[in-house]
């Protein structure tokens, strides 16, 4: 995964805690929900975090105040294409780098809301002309993988997840990122007759892609695709939903994320 910020700006920041442990069972107690940020705030907030980040690419897109914790703002962050959320204090003079967690039931609400901003439109979104389809089953439901052809995890995921499922169709994104190499071989899928053939003959089989490189394929249009969305690593996988999920997940969760994303509204 791409990093937030530049070594330089890590190194000012607290990573002393993994997560921020919000205990809602004790403070609902006192603790109303809190109003919305004045504008004044948001202004403060906005600034600091521009000045102390700008030279990274950073952009503040919006601040929150966080329920339940007085002084705690959310800021929804673009870098490089890609949505971030870190908090703050009322100044912006201090940032934490982590996921809020609720701790009664262990709810991610870091990962609630980046599944909000990060949602997409399944079947406007995604031109899947560009894309190696796999058909499993009849393939009522619908899935999509940005994977590079050197990424080990994708290889994994492949194997021991998505070849598995069943009455589902994947439409493989090739996002060649990791380099030269990965590159070569993105080529070289996308110019051959049967592109899902040798793309899972190499992702599964390890048998290298072959043939030609020169028929003009659209490699820029697919890391473009993948920038635009926030795909920052490999795999990146789309649900029927919208909404994402990174990594190699386990065949049981991919499964279980499918079926989900599948129902009817």
């Amino acid at each position: 995964m791409n990093r937030l910020f530049s070594a330089s700006h890590q190194r000012i920041l607290s990573r002393s805690a993994a997560a921020v442990v919000l205990s809602m069972g004790v403070l609902a107690m006192n603790v109303v929900q809190a109003s919305p940020a004045t504008k004044a705030q948001v202004d403060r907030i906005t600034a600091a975090m521009n000045e102390s980040l700008g030279a990274s690419g950073v952009k503040v897109l919006s601040v929150e105040k966080v329920d339940y914790i007085d002084g705690l703002f959310e800021v929804v962050v673009n870098h490089s294409g890609s949505k971030k959320i870190v908090y703050t204090n009322a100044s912006g003079s201090h940032m934490i780098l982590g996921d809020l967690m609720e701790s009664k039931s262990m709810s991610n609400l870091t990962e609630a809301k980046m599944d909000k901003l990060n949602a997409i439109n399944f079947e406007k979104d995604l031109p899947v002309n560009l894309a190696l389809k796999t058909v499993h089953g009849n393939g009522a439901r619908k899935i999509a993988v940005f994977e590079d052809p050197n990424c080990g995890y994708c290889k994994r995921f492949r194997k021991e997840a998505l070849s598995k499922l069943q009455d589902t169709t994947v439409y493989t994104f090739v996002f060649p990122v990791l380099g030269k190499d990965s590159l070569d071989k993105a080529q070289k899928v996308m110019c051959a007759d049967n592109k899902a053939k040798m793309w899972d003959d190499w992702m599964m089989n390890d048998q290298a892609p072959s043939g030609k490189a020169d028929c003009n394929p659209p490699i820029n249009d697919l890391v473009a695709l993948g920038r635009s969305m926030g795909v920052s690593g490999t795999p990146t996988i789309f649900f029927q939903d919208g909404t994402r999920a990174s990594g190699a997940i386990p065949a049981s969760e991919l499964n279980r994320r499918v079926a989900l994303a599948s129902r009817p509204k």
